[in-house]
């Protein structure tokens, strides 16, 4: 994932397999700019708001998952995990839709053989390989390699592929120098033999292979979205994750009669599994480390940009500018155009007409510094979204330790002083003038409050509700509109 993780090499607590292992304490940070304590905890009458609790006895969650609206969870998520295409496709999106378009003819032949139709598996090709069938993911042929991605020993043992790594690897090196050499002729020759020993570079020959995986996966689970879940994450590891969802069960018990029986989609097992609910399941999830979690919501997206670029291409295009306009995809959430409130005399305005609602005094503590106070403001959703984070984070940690939040709403006059001030304000960032972003401290009291804050994090922004960024002394947070379903979560206007 392009967006950073929460933990850092100086910092408590977070995408390659090591990216969700906390790193060492770091101490408790005081911080000497003006801070806002979340210690968020609702009080008053029943139910109490748990995020990531599901809907109990006495508790309550707006975000927790409905099968019956499992459909827009999903379209939420692709929304929500689009913008990793965007930013990382090699050449922009544009050309990488181009060269995944290319071999459109081949993928509808494949897909005609295979239980994966031509869209999800063209998507595939955009998302393995962004439309290159000679990509390699690490310096040996031995990895990840192909249109399709295809791990040597998954491609001998499991799919039938002929693939000679030997002589696989000393044709590559021969690319390699005819390609440095700008002999372009000698490249496709020696490619040509490639694809020959090794068929991961044979386009046809992989999307072949890759409908055959489709086919085993399918056997196994009976469902299309979880098939190709596991083309990411592996058959094995799906499993296991279902199995642990379901918990105590006949072992004997083939997985597909289990998930029919259970009506359970990959919807249902990524956002009903928590560090509070099914947590045997969200731990096996969450130590995988290689995004396959968030696989499917990624191929949904990738889905969605190929069509939309056959109809209008200039749409990806405009797409493309808003994803790209910011590290995080924030723009998408709160483009061009949304009110800008350009000093401090419009801030205090803002606050007087309750457009911008106070941190409640009575759920926040406040710690001296040298922020304004017009910093303690955000427009009603960005706080409610606050609330849901540092309620979730200190429910799941079980600490009465506090997130803190080291910059909010400040006018566009004045962000850049108000940057000089403190360590918030992430780069000074103009939606701080829109009352939606506000920027939470990366010093934290312990390991367990980083790794709550980072699954908070991750789940808003699967729900399209948050887009956010690590910088070296922040999070920032930019809260979509989408946060409306938590505006109960705090005093209306």
């Amino acid at each position: 994932m392009v967006r950073g993780r929460v933990i850092g090499p100086t910092h408590v607590g977070r995408r390659s397999r090591s990216r969700r292992g906390p790193a060492l304490l770091a101490g408790v940070i005081v911080v000497a700019a003006l801070v806002v304590v979340l210690v968020l905890g609702l009080t008053g009458g029943a139910p109490r708001l748990v995020p990531g609790g599901g809907n109990a006895n006495g508790t309550f969650d707006p975000l927790a998952f409905d099968p019956s609206r499992a459909a827009g969870y999903e379209a939420a998520a692709a929304a929500g995990y689009s913008h990793v295409i965007y930013d990382k496709s090699p050449g922009g999106i544009l050309a990488t839709v181009r060269r995944t378009e290319h071999f459109r003819r081949d993928i509808e032949a494949a897909a005609r053989s295979g239980p994966v139709d031509a869209a999800t598996l063209e998507a595939i090709v955009l998302l393995e390989s962004a439309g290159r069938p000679d990509v390699v993911a690490g310096p040996d042929p031995s990895a990840a390699a192909g249109l399709t991605q295809i791990v040597a020993q998954t491609g001998r043992s499991l799919l039938g592929m002929r693939i000679d790594l030997s002589t696989s690897r000393r044709l590559a090196a021969q690319i390699a120098s005819a390609r440095k050499a700008g002999n372009s002729a000698l490249v496709a020759h020696l490619s040509a033999r490639r694809a020959h020993v090794d068929q991961r570079f044979d386009p046809r020959a992989a999307l072949a292979a890759t409908e055959r995986y489709m086919a085993i996966a399918m056997r196994t689970f009976g469902r299309s979205d979880l098939t190709v879940v596991s083309y990411h994450m592996g058959i094995g590891n799906l499993e296991t994750a279902l199995r642990r969802y379901l918990g105590p069960s006949d072992s004997t018990q083939p997985i597909a009669k289990l998930v029919a029986d259970n009506g359970l989609s990959y919807a249902r097992l990524y956002f009903d599994s928590t560090p509070l609910r099914h947590p045997s399941a969200y731990a096996w999830l969450y130590q995988l480390g290689d995004d396959s979690e968030s696989y499917l919501w990624r191929l949904r997206a990738a889905t969605q940009i190929l069509a939309l670029y056959r109809t209008d291409p200039a749409a990806v295009a405009r797409q493309a500018g808003l994803e790209r306009a910011s590290p995080s995809g924030e723009r998408v959430l709160r483009p061009p155009g949304t009110p800008v409130l350009a000093d401090q005399a419009a801030v205090r305005a803002a606050q007087a007409s309750r457009q911008l609602l106070p941190i409640p005094s009575g759920t926040a503590g406040v710690k001296a510094g040298l922020q304004p106070a017009a910093a303690l403001s955000l427009r009603p959703e960005a706080l409610a979204a606050a609330v849901y984070i540092g309620t979730g984070v200190r429910t799941i940690e079980r600490t009465p330790a506090p997130l803190q939040i080291t910059a909010a709403t400040t006018g566009a006059a004045d962000l850049r002083a108000a940057a000089r001030a403190s360590h918030g304000l992430a780069d000074a960032d103009p939606l701080h003038a829109t009352g939606y972003a506000f920027d939470v401290s990366r010093f934290y009291a312990s390991p367990a409050q980083a790794q709550a804050f980072q699954f908070m994090l991750d789940r808003l922004l699967a729900l399209d509700v948050i887009a956010w960024q690590r910088y070296p002394h922040n999070i920032h947070v930019v809260v979509g509109p989408a946060a409306i379903a938590l505006r109960g979560l705090v005093p209306s206007r």
